[in-house]
């Protein structure tokens, strides 16, 4: 998603750069542009609750909704890291797709892994 959103780049370009066939790279970008929304706001949910010094990962606005959503999926990680950091240091730096994997599932890339609006209310206890 960076190529695209940052650097500007098609599916094809991504896709000779990835080594991955066309077809699936245009699915990728599809899908998450459809799902912009659902992963902002998932992810958003997902800093916020996850730890107290949550502002210090907030992303600065962005000029698009794909870079807002890209935004909060690294502010999710960089939360990730801290959680499992000791008073030595980070023990484990993740990549903004494997946090995403991790929160949402192997089907965070499918179309059918978005519904129109996520729960984001604290589970029953």
């Amino acid at each position: 998603m960076e190529l695209n959103a940052v650097e500007g780049l098609g599916h094809r370009k991504i896709a000779a750069r990835l080594g991955r066939p066309e077809s699936t790279v245009r699915d990728w970008i599809r899908t998450f542009k459809t799902n912009i929304p659902a992963i902002t706001e998932a992810f958003t949910a997902r800093v916020h609750r996850a730890t107290a010094e949550a502002l210090g990962f907030w992303p600065a606005p962005a000029k698009t909704a794909i870079a807002n959503a890209l935004g909060m999926l690294m502010a999710h990680a960089r939360v990730l890291s801290h959680l499992h950091s000791t008073a030595r240091g980070v023990v484990v730096t993740l990549t903004w797709h494997s946090a995403a994997l991790f929160a949402h599932g192997p089907w965070f890339f499918s179309e059918v892994g978005w519904p129109e609006r996520c729960n984001t209310s604290p589970p029953c206890r």
